[in-house]
This record gives structure tokens, sequence and C-alpha cells, in this order.
């Protein structure tokens, strides 16, 4: 089970992410389920010193596979992320309807947790 919090209107949680064999932690991460895919920030990225190809500054989504994402127990291994800046700048990502559902995911807004039903 991992927590979740409200802060300004979004329901949040972290996540932490492997690309290129480097972990990445992200703390503002939104939990949509409106979003059909799970989105990071290109600006954490640079940040945090992940270089990507000339393709991630298109203004297009770029789309990379994690070589793992995981919310708390919630694991899924080589998992598609779009890469692109969000509109609102002090999110780093979003956790979509395609993690959600690979997880069987479910969110207790009573508990403020959010678990899952499948291992992957």
């Amino acid at each position: 089970m991992k927590s979740l919090r409200i802060d300004g209107g979004y329901l949040l949680t972290e996540m932490t992410v492997y690309i290129n064999g480097q972990p990445l932690k992200l703390n503002r991460v939104l939990v949509d389920t409106c979003a059909t895919h799970s989105k990071l920030s290109i600006q954490r990225l640079v940040e945090n010193g992940i270089t990507l190809s000339e393709a991630s500054t298109m203004e297009v989504p770029y789309v990379m596979n994690a070589s793992s994402l995981s919310v708390g127990p919630l694991k899924i291994i080589d998992f598609p992320l779009e890469v692109k800046k969000l509109q609102d700048a002090n999110l780093d990502g979003v956790l979509g309807l395609d993690f959600l559902k690979k997880v069987g995911a479910k969110i207790n807004l009573d508990a403020m947790t959010l678990s899952g039903s499948r291992v992957i």
C-alpha cells in the first residue's frame, strides 16, 4: 500500500523510476484517472542529469521505456512513459490509467492509500 496526499487540489504520491540504470525519485506525482498514459516531466529528468535524445525536445511527447517504475510496493518492469513538459511545472510526473490498470489499482480515498491486486 502506498500513501496518497492532497496538495494544491492534486491527488499526489511518490514514485521511483529507473532510467538507463539510474534511479530517479519523484515526490510530486499526480494520480490521474483521466490520463491515458503515465508521464514524466522533462524538466525533472534534465535537472537530474538524465540525458535524452533530441526527439525529447520536440513539442510532441517522447516515449521512452523505464527499466522499472515503482509506486510503493506496486512495480512494473519495462514500462513506457511519455516525457514532456507538463502544464504544471510543480509536478514531477503523472501516474495514468496505463499503470493503474496494469497493477489493478485500488484508490482508497477514505484511508488515502493506493494498492494493487496484481504483481507484475
